[in-house]
């Protein structure tokens, strides 16, 4: 499977027993949820309410495969602010950064979010 993305983070959500705490609860932000990883069934009866609040902001954005210039384009634009505040724990490296702020989309600057708009898969 290939790193980041949808398909990436729906592996990710239906294997969320077997990876681990921190992972689950990257995957439970990703999805807009804050349930604890024990309790995906419980995020899965909470998914009908939670859905009119990610309409105002999207909780991830998915990006299409990135070339390393490309990437590297992001860090240094408008975006780096916000990969400094957000993703500062991060280690650089395999998409990470760039998976970080994808899954942070809600707390994305306007202007980051411009940035990443041509970069969004379709």
């Amino acid at each position: 499977m290939p790193p980041g993305g949808a398909p990436a983070l729906e592996c990710l959500e239906k294997n969320k027993a077997k990876v681990s705490a921190g992972c689950a609860r990257a995957v439970n932000a990703a999805f807009g949820g804050g349930a604890p990883a024990a309790a995906p069934a419980a995020a899965a009866g909470a998914a009908p309410a939670a859905a009119p609040a990610p309409a105002a902001a999207p909780a991830v954005i998915v990006l299409r495969p990135l070339l390393p210039r490309e990437e590297l384009f992001i860090v240094r634009s408008a975006c780096g602010a916000d990969i400094r505040t957000l993703c500062a724990g991060v280690a650089p490296g395999g998409g990470r950064i760039i998976q970080c702020i994808s899954n942070n989309a809600a707390s994305l600057s306007p202007a980051c979010k411009d940035v990443l708009a041509p970069f969004a898969a379709r």
